[in-house]
């Protein structure tokens, strides 16, 4: 495995991002993507210049993030492979859209959380821009967490999810409790 692959190797959950620009409404597919801080709450993600998203956010300067259930895989790929310079892949593919509060841009109805956010900073990081967005609103569908199945993408097109009998809540007192004491008595490492 080539080292500039090593993306390849870390799982990461599948979001949409959506811009609004005019009246034309565009949405992609993100794999890299992270919050970045609570106070202010800051999103970002990458992005390659050459997408036809890019140019549409920077004229924009806002947009929504939505994240998939496992159940929408085929979704993503719809909306990550196939480029908006094809023509208008969102009422193609079906998709449903629920108008924001804060932006212009809509936020997509099939996934389990969706933000709206406005530009704060983009960043050139080698072959992508970091696109940082500040969250000024959150939308989040029905069910609880011992339900969600979130989209995370493998490689190569290879989508799982979480097992739900394998969600596992950690009484992280109890946890650093045990260690504190160790380290008070001194423990010897190996």
């Amino acid at each position: 495995m080539s080292i500039n692959r090593f993306s390849e190797k870390i799982v990461m959950p599948v979001c949409l991002i959506t811009v609004k620009s005019d009246s034309f409404i565009n949405s992609m597919t993100v794999a890299w993507s992270t919050p970045l801080s609570a106070n202010p709450p800051l999103f970002g993600f990458a992005i390659k210049k050459q997408r036809y998203t890019y140019p549409m956010l920077m004229k924009e300067k806002e947009f929504t993030v939505t994240f998939l259930p496992y159940e929408k895989s085929e979704l993503s790929v719809k909306l990550g492979r196939i480029s908006a310079r094809e023509g208008d892949k969102l009422l193609a593919a079906g998709v449903k859209l629920k108008g924001s509060e804060f932006v212009k841009a809509p936020y997509i109805l099939d996934g389990y959380f969706s933000m709206e956010c406005t530009l704060e900073n983009t960043f050139t990081t080698g072959d992508h821009e970091l696109v940082v967005g500040k969250v000024v609103a959150i939308h989040e569908n029905e069910g609880s967490l011992e339900n969600l199945k979130p989209l995370m993408y493998l490689t190569k097109d290879t989508f799982s999810t979480i097992d739900e009998g394998k969600i596992k809540k950690i009484d992280t007192k109890k946890v650093i409790e045990e260690i504190r004491k160790k380290l008070k008595r001194g423990v010897q490492g190996d």
